[in-house]
């Protein structure tokens, strides 16, 4: 007979993945409005700790000690090629540089740089400049995303299927976890966040295969994206 932790490695991935959203959807479905209740505003700024979570406490309870030692030493993978620095930091903020100033060209009016999501956050008075490093910082630290998406989910997708079929399904997921910010009277098109975030899921994966999985990277790539991009629902969309 499968003892309960054979069966929970048997289905690490499910059981991981329902554990990162039950611990995290219930703050987004609060913010939106969908149950009735709020949380404290605190604990949304801290909702992808739930990620970490998960992820520990899957990798302990599946693989054993040693195993969480080593998904925290990805973060320690630093010494890759300074090109993959550029891509991590800026790729992000080029792309959505380029579509703020093609919009501007498209419809004959100002670069208008006031829908970012450090301004928001910050307020539309604030100096962007000024506070793009410390969102920056913080987002790297708050958004524990990656340590689920890339650090536990992604490499058991890879096990059973390519890196590109592993990207497309992990896009589809990564997507349905935006679902309760679409939910509320802010949230824009969602069939669109979903192309964009498979997309993401992609450019990740290229990140992630190419660093010899550095969570580092990955981390520093989902902080310049949320710093350069609009927030959810917006134009451009944060990750």
């Amino acid at each position: 007979m499968l003892t309960w932790r054979a069966t929970l490695r048997r289905h690490s991935l499910s059981a991981g993945l329902l554990l990162m959203f039950a611990l995290t959807w219930p703050l987004d479905l609060a913010r939106a409005g969908v149950l009735p209740f709020q949380l404290p505003f605190a604990l949304n700024l801290f909702v992808g700790w739930g990620f970490v979570f998960a992820a520990l406490v899957m990798t302990g309870l599946t693989l054993g000690a040693p195993a969480v030692v080593a998904l925290l030493r990805r973060y320690l993978i630093w010494r890759v090629s300074w090109r993959w620095y550029l891509v991590a930091f800026l790729l992000y903020p080029a792309i959505f540089l380029s579509a703020v100033t093609l919009d501007a060209l498209r419809t004959a009016t100002p670069v208008d740089f006031s829908a970012t999501l450090a301004q928001t956050f910050f307020g539309p008075s604030s100096n962007l400049l000024l506070f793009v490093l410390p969102f920056f910082l913080f987002d790297a630290v708050a958004n524990g995303e990656e340590i689920g998406w890339r650090g536990y989910v992604l490499p058991r997708l890879g096990a059973r299927h390519s890196a590109l079929r592993g990207s497309l399904i992990l896009g589809v997921i990564w997507g349905i976890w935006h679902l309760p910010k679409y939910l509320g009277p802010e949230g824009g098109p969602f069939a669109l966040f979903m192309v964009k975030t498979i997309g993401d899921a992609i450019l990740y994966t290229w990140l992630y295969s190419n660093t010899r999985g550095s969570l580092l990277l990955v981390t520093i790539f989902h902080a310049a994206g949320n710093t350069a991009g609009a927030p959810d629902g917006g134009a451009t969309g944060a990750v």
